[in-house]
């Protein structure tokens, strides 16, 4: 993979010979499909991920198929595991599988009514179909971040893990994480039925708080029939604008490069702002997971330089999927917990600016939802860490009020 600073790319010329670099490597069939270009790569190798055909026919939640697994990091004494898949709807309405991951400890639960249901959003920060949780969990090699799955499963929870960036991987898309999550929650519901009536929690941070965020906001129309006690969400980016300013061409490039190609997968017209040096970097790193992904960062790129248009995050194009992405405009039915490493507390969180969470927390409230605001301190994964005992505490007495 070719990785080029930003200093490389000031000039027209250089960018130019660039992309005349790039054209000459790009085939027809990338031409003539921008948007499948750009897509991961199917699972091969188990049947369980295999194109399940036609779902038009059937509801959101549908179960298409499931099966138990049992990985070596959580041995079969301590939990259950089972995956599913189920019939969701992406960002255009179209019918699509989701699939999830369900781990329910095999302690018989002595408290009052069902056992309670944490729904686990994932920082799946990554654009191959190998980094989703359920794939990742089956193979040993998954990983909580921030480390709170233990204290659930020791608290005898179930937990719930949604693959919420969708089957096309759409890393950071709102609507399609928020459809993601609920319809798992349905399906939790069918393979599941005596947990339907337990009480339940959304929880992420970063990218896994995009999902959460936008679940609870989606859940009144697209999930009426469900209910949350509350969902809990930290480090949450909300606004791309502010975004575009904090991370393009700093640290934080490589994982804004990845959001913007996890973007373009839910809005075809995006890869037309895509240069050719663009395009074709596109295709190559199509499926990498979230640390060589977040590595590039080092190269400070400057997605500006690479599009197609002048000032391209300014384009209609851009400016109407940025819109679409900022949650806001209708309140979340369950009362919600954001919490955000904050300057005033000590560093503050240098790749997601806080106002975008600030501003989030008014717009809920000025709708009259119930949302409590909690900055801790630290830079964004020193905040992560900071705020876990509170927000383990805060999931549990969520789930014990009736």
């Amino acid at each position: 993979m070719v990785v080029v600073t930003s200093t490389r790319l000031q000039t027209p010329a250089s960018m130019r010979r660039l992309n005349e670099w790039a054209a000459r490597r790009l085939t027809d069939e990338q031409r003539a499909d921008r948007h499948a270009a750009i897509l991961p790569t199917p699972l091969s190798g188990t049947s369980f991920y295999r194109d399940p055909g036609d779902l038009t026919a059937l509801p959101n939640g549908e179960v298409v198929r499931s099966e138990r697994v049992m990985p070596l990091t959580i041995p079969p004494p301590v939990a259950t595991v089972r995956r599913f898949m189920v019939r969701s709807t992406d960002t255009a309405g179209r019918a699509v599988p989701v699939t999830a991951t369900l781990i329910e400890p095999r302690r018989r639960w002595r408290g009052s009514g069902p056992r309670p249901v944490v729904i686990r959003n994932q920082p799946i920060n990554s654009l191959g179909l190998k980094s989703a949780p359920s794939y990742r969990i089956a193979r040993g090699t998954y990983v909580d971040t921030p480390p709170l799955l233990p204290l659930l499963l020791a608290s005898n929870y179930a937990v719930l893990i949604p693959d919420h960036e969708g089957p096309r991987m759409a890393y950071s898309a709102g609507v399609m994480a928020a459809h993601a999550v609920l319809d798992s929650v349905r399906g939790l519901h069918r393979i599941r039925p005596d947990l339907a009536e337990s009480p339940m929690v959304l929880d992420g941070y970063s990218g896994g708080a995009i999902a959460t965020v936008w679940a609870a906001q989606e859940q009144p129309i697209y999930a009426p029939e469900l209910r949350f006690n509350g969902a809990v969400a930290g480090g949450t980016p909300t606004d791309y604008g502010l975004l575009f300013r904090s991370m393009n061409g700093a640290l934080g490039s490589g994982l804004f490069a990845a959001a913007t190609i996890g973007q373009a997968r839910e809005y075809p017209d995006m890869t037309e702002l895509f240069g050719d040096f663009a395009f074709y970097l596109a295709t190559r790193i199509k499926d990498l997971p979230q640390m060589p992904l977040a590595a590039s960062g080092l190269a400070r790129i400057d997605l500006s330089v690479l599009a197609t248009v002048p000032e391209p995050f300014e384009s209609d194009v851009a400016q109407a999927v940025i819109e679409a992405n900022r949650p806001g405009a209708t309140p979340p039915a369950t009362p919600m917990l954001l919490y955000h490493g904050s300057q005033a507390r000590f560093l503050g969180d240098q790749f997601i600016p806080e106002q975008g969470v600030t501003d989030l927390v008014d717009r809920w409230r000025a709708w009259g939802a119930t949302v409590d605001y909690l900055p801790v301190p630290g830079e964004h994964m020193i905040a992560a860490g900071w705020a876990m005992p509170k927000v383990f505490r805060w999931i549990r007495s969520t789930l014990a009020r009736p």
